[in-house]
Protein backbone atom coordinates (compact mmCIF):
# COMPACT_ATOMS: atom_id res chain seq x y z
CA UNK A 1 0.00 0.00 0.00
CA UNK A 2 3.01 2.33 1.04
CA UNK A 3 4.38 1.22 -2.24
CA UNK A 4 1.75 2.23 -4.09
CA UNK A 5 1.45 5.37 -2.27
CA UNK A 6 5.06 6.50 -3.29
CA UNK A 7 4.25 5.34 -7.03
CA UNK A 8 1.27 7.46 -7.14
CA UNK A 9 2.97 10.46 -5.51
CA UNK A 10 5.71 10.24 -7.82
CA UNK A 11 3.55 9.83 -11.29
CA UNK A 12 1.70 13.00 -9.78
CA UNK A 13 4.93 15.01 -9.07
CA UNK A 14 5.89 13.79 -12.65
CA UNK A 15 2.28 14.92 -14.20
CA UNK A 16 2.65 18.47 -12.30
CA UNK A 17 6.05 18.92 -13.54
CA UNK A 18 4.82 18.18 -17.18
CA UNK A 19 1.82 20.59 -17.15
CA UNK A 20 4.47 23.30 -15.58
CA UNK A 21 6.96 22.81 -18.34
CA UNK A 22 4.40 23.13 -20.93
CA UNK A 23 2.38 26.45 -19.29
CA UNK A 24 6.30 27.56 -19.54
CA UNK A 25 7.02 26.60 -22.78
CA UNK A 26 3.36 28.08 -24.58
CA UNK A 27 4.27 31.26 -22.39
CA UNK A 28 7.76 31.50 -23.83
CA UNK A 29 6.21 31.21 -27.54
CA UNK A 30 3.50 33.46 -26.45
CA UNK A 31 6.49 36.22 -25.86
CA UNK A 32 8.33 35.21 -28.87
CA UNK A 33 5.47 35.17 -30.77
CA UNK A 34 5.78 39.38 -30.77
CA UNK A 35 9.21 39.69 -31.56
CA UNK A 36 9.31 37.73 -35.30
CA UNK A 37 11.92 40.77 -36.54
CA UNK A 38 15.27 38.39 -37.46
CA UNK A 39 18.37 38.85 -35.34
CA UNK A 40 19.13 42.75 -36.35
CA UNK A 41 22.47 42.47 -35.39
CA UNK A 42 24.15 41.60 -38.55
CA UNK A 43 21.49 43.50 -40.94
CA UNK A 44 23.95 45.26 -43.46
CA UNK A 45 23.25 49.06 -42.28
CA UNK A 46 22.93 48.33 -37.86
CA UNK A 47 25.41 46.04 -38.18
CA UNK A 48 27.62 49.35 -38.88
CA UNK A 49 26.72 51.63 -36.23
CA UNK A 50 28.65 51.76 -32.71
CA UNK A 51 26.13 52.47 -30.02
CA UNK A 52 27.61 54.47 -27.09
CA UNK A 53 26.34 53.45 -23.79
CA UNK A 54 28.24 55.79 -21.96
CA UNK A 55 26.04 57.58 -18.97
CA UNK A 56 26.36 60.48 -20.26
CA UNK A 57 24.72 59.23 -23.84
CA UNK A 58 21.46 59.18 -25.40
CA UNK A 59 20.70 57.14 -28.62
CA UNK A 60 18.06 58.02 -29.70
CA UNK A 61 16.16 55.67 -32.70
CA UNK A 62 14.76 58.07 -35.77
CA UNK A 63 12.64 56.72 -38.90
CA UNK A 64 14.43 58.95 -42.26
CA UNK A 65 11.83 57.11 -44.42
CA UNK A 66 8.95 57.87 -41.91
CA UNK A 67 7.24 61.14 -43.09
CA UNK A 68 6.62 63.45 -41.69
CA UNK A 69 8.96 62.46 -38.23
CA UNK A 70 11.95 62.68 -40.63
CA UNK A 71 11.97 66.14 -41.14
CA UNK A 72 11.00 66.49 -37.33
CA UNK A 73 14.10 64.75 -36.03
CA UNK A 74 16.42 65.92 -38.66
CA UNK A 75 15.43 69.62 -37.44
CA UNK A 76 16.35 67.90 -34.09
CA UNK A 77 19.51 67.19 -34.85
CA UNK A 78 20.23 70.72 -35.90
CA UNK A 79 19.05 72.60 -32.89
CA UNK A 80 21.70 74.39 -30.98
CA UNK A 81 19.21 75.21 -27.95
CA UNK A 82 18.79 71.50 -27.48
CA UNK A 83 22.71 70.98 -27.45
CA UNK A 84 23.09 73.21 -25.12
CA UNK A 85 20.76 72.30 -22.84
CA UNK A 86 21.52 68.80 -22.90
CA UNK A 87 25.14 69.88 -22.38
CA UNK A 88 23.82 71.96 -19.42
CA UNK A 89 22.68 68.66 -17.91
CA UNK A 90 26.22 67.09 -18.91
CA UNK A 91 24.60 64.98 -21.71
CA UNK A 92 24.90 64.67 -25.57
CA UNK A 93 22.21 63.10 -27.96
CA UNK A 94 23.43 60.91 -31.12
CA UNK A 95 20.98 59.77 -33.78
CA UNK A 96 20.39 56.48 -35.50
CA UNK A 97 18.42 55.91 -38.40
CA UNK A 98 16.02 52.78 -38.95
CA UNK A 99 14.02 51.37 -41.84
CA UNK A 100 10.87 51.23 -39.37
CA UNK A 101 9.80 50.81 -35.85
CA UNK A 102 10.07 47.08 -35.58
CA UNK A 103 13.63 47.54 -35.94
CA UNK A 104 13.37 50.70 -33.57
CA UNK A 105 11.46 48.42 -30.79
CA UNK A 106 14.43 45.49 -31.43
CA UNK A 107 17.14 47.55 -30.17
CA UNK A 108 15.18 49.48 -27.76
CA UNK A 109 14.84 46.08 -26.09
CA UNK A 110 18.57 45.36 -26.54
CA UNK A 111 19.20 48.10 -25.06
CA UNK A 112 21.27 49.68 -27.76
CA UNK A 113 19.27 52.88 -27.88
CA UNK A 114 17.22 54.89 -25.02
CA UNK A 115 14.50 56.67 -26.99
CA UNK A 116 12.74 55.63 -30.56
CA UNK A 117 10.39 56.81 -32.85
CA UNK A 118 7.19 54.22 -33.33
CA UNK A 119 3.92 54.32 -35.36
CA UNK A 120 0.62 53.03 -33.04
CA UNK A 121 1.64 49.40 -33.55
CA UNK A 122 5.54 49.60 -32.18
CA UNK A 123 4.27 51.38 -29.72
CA UNK A 124 1.96 49.72 -28.45
CA UNK A 125 4.02 46.83 -28.83
CA UNK A 126 6.39 48.55 -26.92
CA UNK A 127 4.43 49.64 -24.29
CA UNK A 128 2.97 45.76 -23.68
CA UNK A 129 6.03 44.10 -23.63
CA UNK A 130 8.97 46.61 -22.12
CA UNK A 131 8.53 49.31 -19.72
CA UNK A 132 8.29 52.82 -21.85
CA UNK A 133 7.01 56.63 -21.18
CA UNK A 134 5.25 57.95 -24.01
CA UNK A 135 4.89 61.05 -23.67
CA UNK A 136 4.41 62.92 -27.41
CA UNK A 137 2.61 62.18 -30.23
CA UNK A 138 4.85 62.85 -33.77
CA UNK A 139 2.78 61.92 -36.24
CA UNK A 140 -1.07 61.75 -37.13
CA UNK A 141 -1.69 60.80 -41.32
CA UNK A 142 -2.77 58.18 -43.20
CA UNK A 143 -1.17 54.64 -44.07
CA UNK A 144 -1.76 53.35 -47.68
CA UNK A 145 -2.73 49.58 -49.16
CA UNK A 146 -1.45 50.47 -52.84
CA UNK A 147 -2.31 47.61 -55.83
CA UNK A 148 -1.11 47.26 -59.00
CA UNK A 149 -4.44 48.10 -59.98
CA UNK A 150 -7.77 49.03 -59.36
CA UNK A 151 -9.41 46.08 -56.85
CA UNK A 152 -11.80 45.37 -53.68
CA UNK A 153 -9.34 44.33 -50.49
CA UNK A 154 -11.30 40.88 -50.69
CA UNK A 155 -9.18 40.56 -54.51
CA UNK A 156 -6.19 40.30 -52.41
CA UNK A 157 -7.14 36.86 -51.31
CA UNK A 158 -4.15 34.53 -51.90
CA UNK A 159 -2.18 37.11 -53.16
CA UNK A 160 1.11 38.48 -52.72
CA UNK A 161 1.01 41.66 -50.55
CA UNK A 162 4.19 43.52 -49.31
CA UNK A 163 4.68 44.86 -45.81
CA UNK A 164 7.32 45.92 -42.87
CA UNK A 165 7.16 43.82 -40.03
CA UNK A 166 5.88 45.62 -36.63
CA UNK A 167 4.80 48.75 -38.72
CA UNK A 168 1.93 50.80 -38.39
CA UNK A 169 1.18 49.99 -41.58
CA UNK A 170 1.24 46.59 -40.55
CA UNK A 171 -1.80 47.00 -38.55
CA UNK A 172 -3.59 48.50 -41.10
CA UNK A 173 -2.65 46.09 -43.52
CA UNK A 174 -4.66 43.80 -40.99
CA UNK A 175 -7.33 45.92 -40.46
CA UNK A 176 -7.76 46.43 -44.30
CA UNK A 177 -7.49 42.29 -44.56
CA UNK A 178 -10.41 42.11 -41.66
CA UNK A 179 -12.08 44.55 -43.34
CA UNK A 180 -12.42 42.31 -46.31
CA UNK A 181 -13.12 39.33 -44.97
CA UNK A 182 -10.18 38.12 -45.23
CA UNK A 183 -7.19 36.82 -42.58
CA UNK A 184 -3.40 36.81 -42.55
CA UNK A 185 -3.49 33.07 -43.79
CA UNK A 186 -5.87 33.56 -46.95
CA UNK A 187 -2.89 35.70 -48.49
CA UNK A 188 0.93 35.63 -49.02
CA UNK A 189 2.68 38.06 -46.93
CA UNK A 190 6.17 39.01 -47.91
CA UNK A 191 8.31 41.39 -45.39
CA UNK A 192 10.43 44.22 -46.97
CA UNK A 193 11.85 47.50 -46.66
CA UNK A 194 9.59 50.46 -47.39
CA UNK A 195 12.39 51.67 -49.73
CA UNK A 196 11.85 48.56 -51.67
CA UNK A 197 8.00 48.47 -52.55
CA UNK A 198 7.29 50.27 -55.49
CA UNK A 199 9.74 48.67 -57.45
CA UNK A 200 8.41 45.62 -55.70
CA UNK A 201 5.37 46.17 -57.03
CA UNK A 202 6.37 47.28 -60.51
CA UNK A 203 8.19 43.98 -60.88
CA UNK A 204 5.24 41.79 -59.95
CA UNK A 205 6.94 40.78 -56.98
CA UNK A 206 3.69 41.57 -54.79
CA UNK A 207 -0.21 42.58 -55.88
CA UNK A 208 0.10 44.81 -52.87
CA UNK A 209 1.61 46.85 -50.14
CA UNK A 210 0.86 48.90 -47.20
CA UNK A 211 2.84 51.87 -46.22
CA UNK A 212 3.55 55.42 -44.51
CA UNK A 213 3.99 58.04 -46.77
CA UNK A 214 5.83 59.00 -48.49
CA UNK A 215 6.39 55.28 -50.11
CA UNK A 216 2.87 55.55 -51.66
CA UNK A 217 3.23 59.19 -53.02
CA UNK A 218 6.65 58.06 -54.36
CA UNK A 219 4.77 54.96 -56.17
CA UNK A 220 1.63 56.82 -58.03
CA UNK A 221 4.27 59.62 -59.03
CA UNK A 222 6.73 56.99 -60.91
CA UNK A 223 4.27 54.62 -61.78
CA UNK A 224 0.57 56.53 -61.94
CA UNK A 225 -1.00 52.95 -63.32
CA UNK A 226 -0.95 51.99 -59.64
CA UNK A 227 -3.85 52.73 -57.04
CA UNK A 228 -4.47 53.41 -53.62
CA UNK A 229 -7.63 50.53 -52.68
CA UNK A 230 -7.50 51.67 -48.85
CA UNK A 231 -5.88 53.77 -46.37
CA UNK A 232 -5.98 54.16 -42.39
CA UNK A 233 -5.60 57.15 -40.05
CA UNK A 234 -2.44 56.61 -37.94
CA UNK A 235 -0.51 58.19 -35.63
CA UNK A 236 3.23 57.64 -34.23
CA UNK A 237 5.25 58.63 -30.79
CA UNK A 238 8.63 59.30 -29.83
CA UNK A 239 9.00 57.11 -26.21
CA UNK A 240 11.37 56.15 -24.28
CA UNK A 241 12.50 53.40 -22.24
CA UNK A 242 11.25 53.74 -18.46
CA UNK A 243 14.78 53.56 -16.54
CA UNK A 244 16.24 56.23 -18.51
CA UNK A 245 13.00 58.77 -18.32
CA UNK A 246 13.15 57.66 -14.44
CA UNK A 247 16.27 58.49 -14.51
CA UNK A 248 16.84 61.45 -16.44
CA UNK A 249 13.47 63.03 -16.54
CA UNK A 250 14.59 66.48 -17.41
CA UNK A 251 16.49 65.24 -20.39
CA UNK A 252 12.93 63.73 -21.45
CA UNK A 253 11.82 67.30 -21.18
CA UNK A 254 14.46 68.87 -23.08
CA UNK A 255 13.49 66.71 -26.30
CA UNK A 256 10.06 66.95 -26.55
CA UNK A 257 10.76 70.74 -26.11
CA UNK A 258 12.76 70.48 -29.49
CA UNK A 259 10.16 68.55 -31.08
CA UNK A 260 7.54 71.36 -29.92
CA UNK A 261 10.45 73.75 -31.85
CA UNK A 262 10.78 71.59 -34.67
CA UNK A 263 7.56 71.88 -35.63
CA UNK A 264 7.03 75.58 -34.85
CA UNK A 265 10.18 76.57 -36.78
CA UNK A 266 9.01 74.86 -39.64
CA UNK A 267 5.47 76.67 -39.44
CA UNK A 268 6.78 79.38 -38.98
CA UNK A 269 7.43 79.75 -42.81
CA UNK A 270 7.78 77.93 -46.14
CA UNK A 271 11.41 78.55 -46.53
CA UNK A 272 11.77 76.76 -43.49
CA UNK A 273 9.99 73.48 -44.14
CA UNK A 274 11.45 73.53 -47.60
CA UNK A 275 15.05 73.36 -46.25
CA UNK A 276 13.60 70.59 -43.53
CA UNK A 277 12.38 68.77 -46.36
CA UNK A 278 15.66 68.89 -48.19
CA UNK A 279 17.29 67.75 -45.06
CA UNK A 280 15.12 64.40 -44.99
CA UNK A 281 15.53 63.71 -48.24
CA UNK A 282 19.43 63.51 -47.83
CA UNK A 283 18.67 61.38 -44.59
CA UNK A 284 17.00 58.97 -46.89
CA UNK A 285 19.03 58.82 -49.38
CA UNK A 286 22.03 58.24 -47.21
CA UNK A 287 19.76 55.48 -45.24
CA UNK A 288 18.93 53.03 -48.68
CA UNK A 289 21.74 54.95 -50.96
CA UNK A 290 19.23 55.31 -53.24
CA UNK A 291 17.93 58.27 -55.28
CA UNK A 292 13.86 59.51 -53.33
CA UNK A 293 12.11 60.25 -56.37
CA UNK A 294 10.55 63.59 -54.79
CA UNK A 295 11.43 66.95 -55.14
CA UNK A 296 11.68 69.40 -52.09
CA UNK A 297 8.31 70.51 -52.76
CA UNK A 298 6.17 67.38 -52.95
CA UNK A 299 8.01 65.87 -49.66
CA UNK A 300 7.09 69.19 -48.03
CA UNK A 301 3.35 69.21 -49.14
CA UNK A 302 3.08 65.54 -47.78
CA UNK A 303 4.09 66.69 -44.79
CA UNK A 304 1.34 69.54 -44.33
CA UNK A 305 -0.85 66.86 -44.35
CA UNK A 306 0.25 65.35 -41.50
CA UNK A 307 1.04 66.59 -37.95
CA UNK A 308 2.97 69.70 -39.34
CA UNK A 309 -0.59 71.06 -40.48
CA UNK A 310 -2.58 70.01 -37.49
CA UNK A 311 -0.44 71.22 -34.60
CA UNK A 312 1.65 73.05 -33.11
CA UNK A 313 2.37 70.99 -29.58
CA UNK A 314 2.38 67.19 -30.18
CA UNK A 315 -0.20 66.54 -27.76
CA UNK A 316 -1.59 63.03 -27.06
CA UNK A 317 -5.67 63.24 -27.63
CA UNK A 318 -7.23 61.98 -24.53
CA UNK A 319 -9.76 60.15 -26.52
CA UNK A 320 -7.27 58.15 -28.27
CA UNK A 321 -6.44 56.66 -24.78
CA UNK A 322 -9.53 56.18 -23.62
CA UNK A 323 -11.01 52.43 -23.06
CA UNK A 324 -12.86 52.41 -26.20
CA UNK A 325 -10.69 54.93 -28.35
CA UNK A 326 -8.88 54.05 -31.26
CA UNK A 327 -5.21 53.03 -29.30
CA UNK A 328 -7.58 50.59 -26.64
CA UNK A 329 -8.99 49.17 -29.92
CA UNK A 330 -6.05 48.48 -31.78
CA UNK A 331 -4.52 46.94 -28.98
CA UNK A 332 -7.27 44.39 -28.61
CA UNK A 333 -6.83 43.64 -32.20
CA UNK A 334 -3.27 42.90 -31.87
CA UNK A 335 -3.43 40.67 -28.82
CA UNK A 336 -6.67 38.76 -31.38
CA UNK A 337 -3.84 38.57 -33.85
CA UNK A 338 -1.45 37.08 -30.87
CA UNK A 339 0.65 39.97 -32.23
CA UNK A 340 1.23 40.89 -28.59
CA UNK A 341 1.09 38.21 -25.74
CA UNK A 342 -2.98 37.35 -24.67
CA UNK A 343 -1.70 38.26 -21.21
CA UNK A 344 -0.89 42.22 -21.93
CA UNK A 345 -2.34 44.66 -19.70
CA UNK A 346 -4.70 47.41 -20.91
CA UNK A 347 -3.76 49.43 -18.20
CA UNK A 348 -0.30 48.75 -18.47
CA UNK A 349 -0.28 50.30 -21.64
CA UNK A 350 -2.23 53.13 -21.04
CA UNK A 351 0.16 54.06 -18.20
CA UNK A 352 2.96 54.23 -20.42
CA UNK A 353 1.50 57.47 -21.99
CA UNK A 354 2.79 60.31 -19.46
CA UNK A 355 0.45 63.33 -20.68
CA UNK A 356 2.15 65.28 -17.87
CA UNK A 357 5.68 65.75 -19.45
CA UNK A 358 4.06 67.81 -22.19
CA UNK A 359 1.52 69.96 -20.21
CA UNK A 360 4.93 70.43 -17.93
CA UNK A 361 7.09 71.56 -21.08
CA UNK A 362 4.02 73.60 -22.59
CA UNK A 363 3.29 75.49 -19.32
CA UNK A 364 7.00 76.07 -18.86
CA UNK A 365 7.80 77.73 -22.54
CA UNK A 366 9.61 80.28 -21.80
CA UNK A 367 11.64 78.21 -19.36
CA UNK A 368 12.36 75.34 -22.08
CA UNK A 369 12.54 77.81 -24.94
CA UNK A 370 10.24 76.47 -27.24
CA UNK A 371 9.68 79.94 -29.05
CA UNK A 372 13.62 80.10 -29.60
CA UNK A 373 15.35 79.06 -32.72
CA UNK A 374 18.95 78.42 -33.16
CA UNK A 375 19.24 75.70 -36.08
CA UNK A 376 22.81 74.91 -37.75
CA UNK A 377 21.34 75.63 -41.30
CA UNK A 378 24.66 74.97 -43.40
Amino acid sequence: MKIKRVVYTFLAACLILMIHTALLKTGKAEDQSIVKTPDLSHHPVYSKYKFNNAENVINLGVQPLYSPTGFITEVMKRDAVLRKDLSALGMEVRFYAFFKGGDVNWFLRKGNIDVGIGGDMPAITAAATMDTVIPALIQQGFTSVVANRSMLIRELRGKKIGYAFGSNAHYALLKALSSGRLSEDQVKLISMDVNEMPEALQSGKVTAFSAWEPTPAITLMKYPENVVIHRYLSSGYIYFTKIFSDKYPEVVRQIVAAEIRALRWMQSSRENLLKASEWALQASERLTMQKVELSVEENASLAEDDILGIASAPIIPQNDLRQNGSLFTEFEFLKALNQIPASANWKKVRGSFDLQIMIDVVTHSKEYKLNEFNYDIE
